[in-house]
């Protein structure tokens, strides 16, 4: 209890409770965000919110998502998304104390992020103190925990024309900078709300080697960037919570938020590759920022600022595309991957491993 008002006053409980049928598991299961929010203040702005989200589910003892030798192991999570939560939280704390915003803001811990956005997918359809097609803007914190000196990356500032100047601004005022990536809209709790039309992004900190393994632990955990990212959070939200002209949204018109369906995690990719990707370089083709010791890339030849442009001869465009063809592919495939280093163009065949 940060001292927010709980998402379902009328029974005071702060969490939205569900049943959702996961098909890998072939059973239902209890399912639970937590929800609590800051009253708006300014009648004209009633029933609009602004949205602040993470992610509070991980891989537990490996599921759904363990790589190969992982399975069993404690999946601490500590960047995704402890991280997250641990700065949602902070601000809902500080703010809860003294603010009163014209527009409500609404805090989510969500769940079922790792399983297929299961905890957002529900959110929009079904929450309706604050509904989601009067949802102003939101923001997700998704691995923010080691930032070190890096810029924070902002993914999917092309779903408004306004972000990459209010991040402009956030970044002048707190001199945490922000890296604005238009293209890119990523794949976590933001592409719930973008889905229907709601200008939304996630702030992110850096890749590592341990996401989504044992090894991504407290001790790893760059407090220092958690305060950067805290105070660009604020700025962001305050912003937010008092503009009164609307976002001007380049995403498809909103619609409402469809009937509760019964979801299920989708199926993920069989293999790895051990090339770590600049989740921030917009394309053509993927960016290697790092390689995995011991891994298929790094047997290879592969290494870290190459750019694979192809992949079994297929022109790979942008992240979303490699994953893709890597989602057809089985652990021992031989595959031909070209690739560009140092403007030369080369190519070498990688064995891929179970993931």
């Amino acid at each position: 209890d940060a001292g927010l008002v709980p998402g379902f006053p009328d029974n005071n409980s702060y969490t939205q409770d569900w049943t959702a049928y996961i098909k890998s598991l072939d059973k239902d299961v209890s399912m639970q965000n937590v929800i609590g929010y800051i009253p708006g203040n300014n009648p004209e702005m009633a029933g609009e919110s602004v949205v602040i989200a993470a992610h509070y589910d991980h891989l537990g003892f490996g599921w759904p998502d363990a790589r190969k030798g992982n399975e069993g192991k404690l999946h601490a999570g500590a960047d995704d998304n402890a991280s997250g939560v641990a700065v949602m939280l902070e601000l809902a704390r500080l703010a809860a104390k003294n603010w009163k915003p014209e527009r409500a803001i609404v805090f989510v811990a969500f769940t079922g992020e790792e399983s297929g956005l299961i905890g957002s997918k529900h959110y929009v359809k079904n929450y309706t103190r604050y509904a989601a097609d009067k949802v102003f803007g939101m923001v997700n914190l998704d691995t923010v925990g080691r930032l070190g000196d890096a810029p924070i990356t902002a993914f999917g500032t092309g779903s408004a024309r306004e972000w990459v100047h209010i991040f402009r601004g956030v970044g002048f005022v707190t001199g945490v900078p922000i890296k604005s990536v238009a293209n890119d809209f990523g794949s976590s709790d933001q592409k719930s709300f973008l889905d229907i039309g709601v200008p939304a992004v996630q702030f992110f900190g850096t890749v590592h080697q341990d996401f989504h393994s044992p090894a991504d632990s407290i001790d790893k955990v760059d407090s220092a960037g958690l305060i950067k990212v805290a105070m660009a959070l604020k700025e962001t939200v305050e912003y937010l919570a008092a503009r009164p002209e609307p976002m001007t949204v380049t995403l498809a018109a909103r619609t409402e938020a469809a009937p509760a369906k019964r979801e299920q995690a989708p199926a993920g990719r069989r293999v790895s590759m051990g090339t770590v990707p600049d989740f921030a370089y917009n394309g053509p083709g993927v960016l290697v920022s790092d390689v995995v010791t011991d891994s298929p890339a790094e047997k290879a030849g592969l290494k870290a600022g190459d750019l694979i442009t192809h992949m079994a001869d297929i022109e790979i465009k942008n992240l979303q595309g490699f994953a893709q063809q890597l989602r057809t592919m089985n652990p021992g495939d031989k595959v031909k991957i070209g690739f560009k280093r140092e403007k030369a163009s080369h190519d070498v065949v990688v064995t891929l491993s179970h993931r």
